[in-house]
C-alpha cells in the first residue's frame, strides 16, 4: 500500500470526523434552547443521532485504515501530515 495515499485517506477521514463533531456541537447548542416537546427539538435530535452514527461508521473505517499499515514504522501522525501539507 502507498504510504502517502494511506495518510491522505486518514487525513480525509479525520477531517470528516472533526466536521461532524463540530456540527453535532452546533446542533446540540441550538437544541438546548428549544422546548423539549417541540417538533424542532425532535428534528435536531434526529440530526444529531444521524451524525453520531456516521461518526461511528467513519471511525470504524479509520481504524481499519490504520490496521492496514500498522507495520509501517515511518507513518506520520495525521497532525504531522497536516503540518507537512
Amino acid at each position: 500500500m502507498d504510504p502517502k495515499s494511506n495518510i491522505q485517506d486518514l487525513q480525509a477521514v479525520s477531517s470528516h470526523v472533526l466536521v461532524n463533531a463540530e456540527q453535532i456541537k452546533f446542533l446540540e447548542e441550538q437544541k438546548r434552547h428549544v422546548e423539549p416537546t417541540s417538533d424542532r427539538f425532535r428534528v435536531l435530535s434526529d440530526e444529531i443521532e444521524a451524525l453520531a452514527k456516521e461518526i461511528g461508521m467513519v471511525s470504524h473505517a479509520e481504524t481499519s485504515l490504520a490496521e492496514d499499515f500498522a507495520d509501517d514504522p515511518d507513518m506520520p501522525t495525521v497532525a504531522e501530515a497536516d503540518e507537512a501539507s
